[in-house]
């Protein structure tokens, strides 16, 4: 598990103790806290299909970049080979 996703699944679980403990405060807030529960699991997976994301874009900017240095080279190679 990576840094940022240690970080976010520590806030998550701040998160989801505050809720709790507003949920114990009173039936009222039962359906409060349930709504919010909702609308917090999505925005969780958000984030972390955003985090996943980022992470693909930059293994593919990685690559990329190994590929150019990769074609780079062997224009060299070629370049002098027929010299």
């Amino acid at each position: 598990m990576s840094n940022t996703e240690q970080s976010f699944q520590a806030g998550k679980a701040q998160a989801e103790g505050e809720r709790a403990a507003q949920c114990v405060k009173g039936a009222a807030g039962a359906t409060a806290c349930a709504v919010g529960d909702t609308a917090g699991a999505a925005a969780d997976s958000a984030q972390l299909q955003q985090h996943r994301a980022a992470g693909a874009v930059q293994q593919v900017a990685e690559q990329v970049a190994q590929t150019t240095q990769g074609a780079a080279a062997a224009v060299k190679a070629t370049a002098a080979g027929g010299h």
